[in-house]
């Protein structure tokens, strides 16, 4: 599997400057071949000839360097066409919606370049708390130096928000743990309980409350920051708003990812090999329940971000991940398989034949029914009274 190591570098002036100037001929490298491949393209004939650029930009960039930008950009071209094709036979994942060619490394919104630097994996080194690149750059980094393994294309990229340079080396290593048993957890996920889990009866989840609730001061406190930038200044972004921005991200993807954590630990523990999670690519389309509500679904609840963390994470510990359709799953009866119900908030109520129950519950307990699994004699307490998590911590809330 492979992962990323992510470090904070504090170069000297000196340093910065050289970093500057050659990620700013990296940047221009890219734009010129991809310019002249764009042109082509959009002629029809497909030009793949690199040897101008990197005979100009070699003695710039260093050989190495110039290598990784053109295979950088093959790749991109090479993806671009792999979609053309799934878009011919209808093959297309469900939320891709319009297909681009490669871009430009530019800042449309200050019209200045990207700057990015890609080191071949072996023309750099980390070692203690300084990283050595080419043309005798030794700069010192901090950050956590997680993951070990053989190492690969090294991204340094300078964030314009932060201000700060940032370098990215993946990592290729061996899962951590291996499966201890050979069972199977059926998962529904949602925007009020983040993920609901059922294991041989057992049913358990997190609920995303508090993670909601933070979400909505950020929101209102960026609002209010937006309303007041259009009054003064008659501006609608600044520098301070995105920075805003990307606070109410990480505080949700971090809340996120420590309920993942701690989810695939669990089912780790309990024996599980498999986790089957309900596919929830199209719950968007022709959802209208409300201007809070959509603000929820549309907004809020980030269920693909969500999805591709527990895949990432039971990757480490050998576990198997099964994306399947969930269709009706909260509408349908788990015991008389009746659509006659009621939804009322987290209520589930079958009008047939009486059951109440957790709906996210029901969902899951659903999920596992369509896989034809059985639940003989499990429709009991634990449906209607699941035992929840707050995120953040280990106590049962319910």
């Amino acid at each position: 599997m492979r992962r990323t190591n992510t470090f904070k570098l504090e170069p000297t002036k000196e340093q910065d400057k050289n970093l500057v100037e050659l990620a700013d001929n990296c940047s221009s490298m890219w734009n010129k071949i991809n310019y002249k491949r764009r042109q082509s393209f959009f002629s029809g004939e497909m030009n793949w000839k690199t040897d101008e650029e990197y005979n100009k930009y070699k003695k710039l960039v260093g050989s190495a360097t110039a290598q990784q930008i053109i295979r950088k950009n093959n790749e991109a071209w090479k993806s671009f066409f792999a979609l053309l094709k799934k878009k011919k036979k209808g093959e297309l994942p469900h939320h891709i919606k319009k297909i681009k060619p490669p871009g430009y490394w530019k800042d449309r919104r200050t019209n200045r370049r990207i700057l990015r630097i890609f080191i071949r994996c072996d023309c750099y080194k980390l070692g203690g708390d300084m990283l050595k690149l080419p043309f005798g750059l030794n700069i010192r980094w901090k950050g956590k130096n997680r993951w070990k393994g053989k190492q690969g294309r090294l991204e340094i990229i300078f964030d314009e928000l932060n201000r700060s340079w940032y370098a990215f080396q993946p990592v290729k290593v061996q899962p951590l743990h291996q499966p201890l048993g050979n069972k199977k957890a059926y998962c529904d996920l949602g925007a009020r309980v983040l993920i609901m889990e059922e294991i041989d009866g057992e049913i358990f989840g997190y609920k995303g409350n508090s993670l909601l609730a933070d979400w909505w001061y950020w929101t209102k406190k960026i609002a209010k920051y937006q309303s007041m930038l259009k009054e003064n200044n008659n501006k609608h972004t600044s520098r301070q708003l995105r920075l805003l921005y990307r606070k109410r991200k990480r505080r949700f993807r971090h809340a996120v990812n420590t309920v993942v954590s701690r989810f695939v630990h669990m089912c780790w523990l309990k024996g599980i090999s498999e986790i089957i999670i309900g596919d929830l690519i199209s719950i968007r389309d022709n959802n209208n329940k409300g201007k809070k509500a959509n603000t929820i679904v549309h907004n809020f609840w980030s269920h693909n971000y969500l999805t591709q963390r527990i895949k990432n994470k039971a990757e480490e510990y050998g576990l198997r991940v099964i994306v399947v359709d969930e269709s009706f799953t909260s509408s349908l009866c788990p015991r008389c398989s009746s659509r006659h119900i009621v939804k009322r908030k987290r209520l589930f109520k079958c009008l047939n034949c009486g059951l109440e129950a957790h709906r996210d519950a029901v969902g899951c307990v659903n999920i596992r029914l369509a896989q034809g699994e059985h639940l003989a004699g499990v429709i009991n307490g634990a449906v209607a009274r699941p035992l929840l998590f707050a995120v953040g911590t280990s106590h049962a809330l319910e």
